[in-house]
């Protein structure tokens, strides 16, 4: 028989500072008092960019008037004109030392969740910090050694807006902050998945690693630099575009079994094209099994299995027929190809039918019918499976549909011992397994394959 085909983002506004400074002094404790008339104008100075987004820091007396906004105490009657939206008063006191700047600036949007929040304490050190997202949760972060910098130390949610707060202490005098910023919102995000499914915790020498994204990324170069394998021993290997959403990573050899191998998709935060960013980071951890390859040669109609480089089992076969039927136009060939499969799925019971590959099931050679023990090998429909019906063909004459069929005895003990990732090879048929007809991975010359990964 054979089996069903496999279903297929700162502008930022510099007469008005949105991060609100307050100062207060640190020696008295005394409560704040109007600076003396004719005091100084604010001078607005942008210190070093940090973090990708320029720190803006106010510096000299300033206090609140009754537009909400700041200005200098002695300044002209008439203040610069608010902007549409203003920030929080900000205040610092005459004999302040201390000053503090946050990058992104306040106010910023569209923010990469992935770029770090960096407050300093331009003089004195930091007293406090606090950044929170919207539901009051504290995002993590570190204090350097000298306490004059915290760094956020996590990944900020998309399309969410964030608060600042934090204190800086001097002698005298001292400073605090209050800021916001908004992180970017996507158009679109972009799921990875994996094969195999992280549920699966040991393959086979053959199984390739496979990422899935639920959107064709626009920036393949972008996708594929955020997927890392990690092997142990040290594996030689390399990704290769499957499709536009499946990319294939697998060694240039068969894997070593014992193998512990990491898949890494680390996706959150980066831009695969305009609008398009990774959704989640995951990871993906299988061990490598005994090597187990069967060798299957048409001219002697036997399959030889080999467990860890020993030959343990000889078992007579019958393949697909040497005949071709044309259906509609399309020519349907019984032949099994010649190639190297990798196994992907078992069925104690398949249910396979000739219409799946077009040819109906009322026409001569047609069927459908419940086929016991298959395991699947190509996505076309070649499965290994009991086959009770062919015994006295098996090891004589190929008579199936295109599947490899082995006598029941036998048939249990392959189902029992073959599964995720192993291998057979077919060879001595005139017709070549296509390569991305499953996983026919190993059927692509490694030269070949290096090409296909969209980092060459």
């Amino acid at each position: 028989m054979r089996g069903a085909a496999y279903p297929t983002r700162w502008i930022a506004w510099l007469g008005v500072l949105v991060v609100g400074v307050t100062s207060c002094s640190a020696a008295t404790g005394a409560s704040q008092t109007s600076s003396p008339v004719g005091a100084s104008r604010p001078v607005i100075t942008t210190s070093s960019s940090v973090g990708g987004q320029p720190a803006l820091e106010l510096s000299t007396a300033i206090a609140p008037t009754s537009t909400g906004l700041v200005a200098p105490v002695g300044s002209p009657a008439t203040p610069d004109p608010a902007p549409e939206t203003g920030p929080t008063a900000a205040s610092v006191t005459p004999d302040s030392t201390a000053g503090i700047t946050i990058a992104p600036a306040n106010g910023a949007t569209g923010i990469s969740p992935l770029e770090p929040v960096v407050i300093r304490a331009t003089r004195g050190t930091l007293g406090s910090v606090a950044l929170r997202n919207p539901a009051g949760k504290s995002v993590a972060g570190v204090l350097s050694a000298d306490e004059t910098t915290w760094t956020s130390a996590e990944p900020l949610g998309y399309n969410k807006r964030y608060t600042a707060s934090a204190t800086a202490v001097a002698s005298p005098g001292g400073a605090t902050l209050a800021a916001s910023f908004t992180t970017l919102k996507p158009d679109v995000t972009v799921f990875p998945s994996f094969y195999p499914p992280p549920s699966t915790k040991v393959v086979g020498v053959g199984q390739p690693m496979v990422v899935i994204f639920s959107e064709p990324p626009v920036d393949r170069a972008a996708a594929e630099k955020t997927l890392t394998v990690t092997a142990e021993p040290a594996t030689e290997g390399a990704w290769y575009w499957w499709d536009d959403r499946t990319v294939h990573w697998r060694p240039k050899e068969y894997w070593k079994p014992g193998t512990k191998v990491t898949v890494t998709a680390k996706v959150y935060g980066v831009p695969f094209g305009p609008g398009m960013y990774g959704e989640t980071d995951r990871t993906l951890n299988v061990t490598i099994g005994s090597s187990k390859i069967a060798v299957i040669d048409d001219v002697t109609k036997q399959m030889d299995v080999f467990i860890d480089g020993r030959k343990v089992r000889t078992v007579p076969v019958s393949m697909g027929m040497d005949k071709a039927i044309t259906v509609n136009g399309k020519k349907i060939s019984f032949v099994t190809p010649s190639g190297t499969y990798v196994a992907q799925e078992k069925y104690d019971v398949k249910q396979m039918s000739s219409a799946s590959y077009g040819l109906p099931v009322n026409y001569d050679l047609g069927y459908d019918s419940a086929i016991p023990l298959a395991i699947r090998l190509s996505y076309s429909g070649i499965f290994i499976h009991s086959a009770p019906w062919s015994v006295k063909d098996q090891g004589v004459r190929n008579v199936s549909h295109g599947c490899i069929n082995i006598n029941p005895t036998d048939a249990a003990w392959f189902y029992d011992t073959f599964g995720y990732g192993d291998i057979v090879t077919v060879k001595g048929t005139d017709t070549p397994l296509e390569s991305h007809d499953g996983f026919g991975d190993w059927n692509i010359p490694w030269s070949q394959w290096l090409e296909g990964s969209a980092l060459r």
